[in-house]
Formats: structure tokens, C-alpha cells, sequence
């Protein structure tokens, strides 16, 4: 089966951001099937151009037989305008770049927003291949619930419109909410059409017979990585318990909760907990601004990382920090790779949010406390600072084999399949017209 993903954010391993249709793709590949990824040349993450040289439009890398097709879009800066920009030229760009290329089975839009839902399809109606909706994050629920539209407002009732379109027109919706589906059926889509297929890991942990890992070096990882990991060394043999977050610094990850918790810790000092931020977003300068003005030593931050020099950098924290913003939409459940990450390096998980369920409650690998409560934070990590290691460890451990055991992509990739794959059936779900002869 040949199959394109559209997917305006997706990336390979070598830079800061999400792999998921890399890790899907590699498996499909594995299988016998055939995968391209449309992604865009410009990183959300480090907000830069990485993928094509001046004067190149377009550009088709294989990457461990994924193929990903690179289009240019405009640079940006946060959240304003220019942004929308990028994601209307991602839309108008991706559908040109593969005309040329062999006619696909099936298009799956991936919704990081609608736009790349949209352009996904036109190519299938255009190319005659079934179309599949992966749903990510909820347009526009999201942003209804995050205060950043007004629900019966004019842009709130256009991507209501757009996301009703898409739905109807799916032969399959996939959703990486446990919780999406009740929202799905209220939008009209049939129960029979919704699959769940979450984020996950690699399938194979590191052997415990196979020794500790090897220390990284400037050609493993580059030299702000191998920085930063001795920057965290150092903070141990100082004495400090090393809390870290890995990943993007946006309104709904709350990390000023994180910020404010370490004010706690910094007076009262003890126990000694030292902070590390890694990563960017539009909140990671009011953050920065927030810990100068109380005056902490204990808050590291620090630039995005590759994300295959994320394991490493997990490997060196003591435990790991994932926060998120009390928000009604969150009700519907958690899907984020840092979280699997997280799980997957065996380290306790200290979780701040009051989305139902997850991985961390369900493993028992982590500790779990409130949304937006840097006492209940600070009061959790005073709990993790008191422990011995070989307690921490076995927290971390019960995690780790709870994700490799339910989270595995192989098996993700196969429901996955499955989905795509769904016969397309009749009715104006699956508006499509005939291949092109």
C-alpha cells in the first residue's frame, strides 16, 4: 500500500521535534509498504529554516526508508499572523510538490491544524485515494477552551464548518485521544470509523546486559548537548535532586507552575532541586523573565535538542516534568510524545495535570498531583528528594516496562494500518473522485 501523510510539523530524529509518522513510517516500511511524509522545510521548534538550501523549493530525502518531501514555507515568530501565513503556504505548496509523484491509496491529513486537513483532501479527491483525518489536537476546541477564540465567534464557527467538512468526508478518523471519541461521535462521525491510535516508543528497550550507555560525545550529539548534559552532572555531584523538561514551551505546558515550585524549594532551602527547562516556545522568554525577578539559581534553561539526543539527556535527570494548564478540553485525554519519552527512560514522571487517566497513573510510574499547584509540584518533589535512588529507580522502572508492553510501535503501526486501509464506503463521507487515467 502506497501511503502519504501530510503532516505540516513532521521530522526525522536529527532535530528537536515530533517523530511520530517517522516511527510509524519505519514500521510500515518494515511491512512492505510504501510511505511519504509532506512536511515542512521550516522548524516550528527551533524556528528556522532546516531542510533546503538557497534557491531550492522542494526537496525528497529518504530517511531509513521513510521518504519525506520537504516544502518551503515563510519563517515565523510566535503565534501571530505570520504563523497563519506558514500554514496557509504549507496548504498551497504541498499540493503542487506532489503532482508528479505515483498516485497513493490512501492521504491522511494530519490536524496540527486544518489547513494540512484540507490540502490532504483535495489531493485524495484530485488523486482518487481514500482520505483519512488524523485528529491530534481538537479544532477548534482547543483554542475555544484555551480562551484563545470565542466559541460562537466568526473564526470559532469557520473551523467548525471545515472540521464538520473533513469528518464527513473521511473513509477513517484516527485519534490519539483515549477519551476523542464521544467528541468525534458528536460531530457525526460513525463509531465504525474511529480508530485510536496513541503516540508510542520504539518497540526494543536496551538490554540491562548491556552495560551503561556510552558517555555521548560532540559527534553523537553536537556540543550544546554534550554541554548541557554536563551542566546536569554537575548539578548532581553538587548534591541536587535534577528535575527536567524536555519539549516546547507553550501556554498549555504551564511551566511557569514548574518556575514558581522551584521558588518554593529556592527558600526553603532544602532539599536541593535543581530545575532544567529544555526546549523553546512562545512562554520560554516570560519564564526566563519570571525566575530573574525571584532571583533563582535552581532553574536551568536551555535550547531544543535533537530528539534522538533526547534519551541521553533523560538518561542524566533524576526525575522528569510534564505540566499542563487546567483546560477543559483536556478531559478528553493525554497523547504527547514527550511523555512516552519520559516513561521510556525509566526515570519517575512527575505529573502535573488534571486530564483523566494516562500513562503515569496507569503505570504507576510517576507521581501525580494538580494542575497549576507549584505547592503540590514543590511538595512532590520534595517527596521524590527524600527517596533513596533504588526507589526512584523502581518507580521509574514500572513505568518503562508498562510502555515498552502497551506502547510499542510495531503494534501501533499495524492498528494504524488498519485504519488507513478501511474500505471507503458510500455517501458523502467519502467524497472522492475517480483516479486520473
Amino acid at each position: 500500500m502506497k501511503i502519504w501523510i501530510f503532516n505540516h510539523y513532521a521530522a526525522p530524529p536529527d532535530c528537536a521535534a515530533g517523530t511520530r509518522h517517522y516511527d510509524l513510517g519505519r514500521a510500515m516500511v518494515a511491512a512492505g509498504h510504501e510511505v511519504t511524509v509532506f512536511a515542512s522545510s521550516f522548524s516550528h521548534f527551533s524556528r528556522r529554516e532546516e531542510r533546503l538550501t538557497h534557491g531550492e523549493k522542494t526537496a525528497v530525502r529518504d530517511v531509513d526508508g521513510v521518504r519525506f518531501l520537504w516544502v518551503r514555507t515563510p519563517p515565523y515568530a510566535g503565534n501571530g499572523y505570520r504563523r497563519f501565513l506558514n500554514m496557509c503556504s504549507y496548504a498551497a505548496r504541498v499540493l503542487p510538490a506532489q503532482q508528479d509523484l505515483e498516485r497513493p491509496d490512501v492521504i491522511v491529513g494530519s490536524c496540527v491544524h486544518p489547513a494540512a486537513v484540507l490540502a490532504a483532501w483535495l489531493a485524495a479527491r484530485r488523486r482518487g485515494a481514500r482520505f483519512v483525518v488524523e485528529v491530534r489536537d481538537l479544532w477548534p476546541q482547543t483554542l475555544i477552551d484555551m480562551g484563545a477564540l470565542r466559541a460562537g465567534g466568526i473564526p470559532a464557527r469557520v473551523l467548525r464548518l471545515v472540521e464538520s467538512f473533513c469528518y464527513r468526508r473521511a473513509s477513517a478518523v484516527i485519534c490519539l485521544l483515549p477519551g476523542a471519541a464521544g467528541y468525534l461521535k458528536a460531530r457525526g462521525v460513525p463509531p465504525d470509523r474511529i480508530h485510536y491510535v496513541p503516540n508510542g516508543i520504539s518497540d526494543h528497550p536496551p538490554s540491562a546486559d548491556d552495560g551503561p550507555s556510552p558517555t555521548p560525545t560532540l559527534q553523537d550529539h553536537g556540543q550544546h548537548v554534550t554541554e548541557l548534559i554536563d551542566r546536569i552532572r554537575r548539578l548532581r555531584t553538587q548534591g541536587c535532586l535534577t528535575a527536567g523538561y524536555v519539549g516546547s514551551h507553550g501556554p498549555a505546558n504551564a511551566l511557569d507552575t514548574i518556575v514558581s515550585a522551584a521558588a518554593r524549594l529556592h527558600d526553603a532551602g532544602q532539599p536541593r532541586v535543581a530545575v532544567v527547562l529544555v526546549g523553546d516556545g512562545p512562554e520560554k522568554a516570560a519564564c526566563q523573565r519570571l525566575a530573574d525577578e525571584l532571583g533563582l539559581d535552581n532553574v536551568l534553561f536551555w535550547p531544543p535538542v535533537p530528539k534522538s539526543a533526547v534519551p541521553a539527556v533523560l538518561a542524566e535527570l533524576d526525575v522528569t516534568l510534564f505540566c499542563l494548564r487546567d483546560v477543559a478540553v483536556f478531559r478528553y485525554g493525554l497523547s504527547s510524545n514527550k511523555l512516552f519519552d519520559y516513561l521510556a527512560c525509566g526515570k519517575p514522571v512527575l505529573f502535573a495535570s488534571n486530564a483523566p487517566g494516562g500513562p503515569v497513573r496507569q503505570s504507576g510510574g510517576g507521581v501525580c498531583v494538580p494542575a497549576e499547584s507549584p505547592a503540590a509540584v514543590a511538595e512532590a518533589l520534595t517527596t521524590l528528594a527524600a527517596m533513596s535512588r533504588t526507589q526512584r529507580q523502581q518507580i521509574g522502572q514500572r513505568g518503562r516496562t508498562w510502555v515498552y508492553r502497551h506502547h510499542g510501535t510495531t503494534a501501533l503501526a499495524s492498528a494504524f494500518l488498519t485504519a488507513v486501509a478501511q474500505p471507503a464506503g458510500q455517501g458523502p463521507a467519502n467524497d472522492r473522485a475517480e483516479a486520473p487515467r
